[in-house]
């Protein structure tokens, strides 16, 4: 290995791009990349700084993403727990709907203390590039700028 190389996992992810495609690869993931030395899972890759990221396709090929073109990426689930004891972190069951007229149902992760917990006020502090959903396949990560609405079921 080269000392100019940092090891990297694969992660398998389908990507489906505002151009409507839909493409199947393997996101490339830092095995220390996060406090406390936790792997990087796909969400930290999309709503990095970076405005492109490579996706193994096809064998070796690799193609440059530009996570703006991106309307969702799916992902198995990563294995992570979730301290929800203090209440700051909670599960919503939400419906988003993007401006292609796509509906979404799964779960939100919602992290706000506890005298701006509505689902609003998150959505409305939270900076990142990505949302994160929880359905029953695995996780869903939409770009903000395709959501169109979100509606709170619970």
């Amino acid at each position: 290995m080269s000392d100019y190389r940092i090891e990297k996992s694969r992660h398998r992810v389908v990507v489906t791009t505002r151009s409507g495609q839909t493409i199947a690869g393997e996101m490339f993931l830092q095995p220390f990349a996060r406090p406390g030395g936790a792997g990087e899972r796909p969400v930290d890759v999309l709503n990095g700084a970076e405005q492109f990221f490579p996706l193994a396709v096809a064998g070796d090929d690799v193609v440059l993403l530009s996570k703006a073109q991106v309307v969702h990426l799916s992902a198995a689930p990563w294995d992570e727990p979730e301290d929800e004891a203090d209440g700051s972190i909670r599960r919503m069951l939400v419906e988003v709907t993007l401006v292609n007229g796509e509906t979404h149902t799964a779960s939100m992760t919602v992290e706000a203390p506890a005298e701006r917990s509505r689902l609003l006020d998150f959505l409305n502090r939270e900076h990142n590039r990505f949302v994160t959903l929880h359905g029953l396949d695995g996780l869903l990560l939409i770009n903000r700028r395709v959501i169109e609405r979100v509606r709170p079921l619970d």
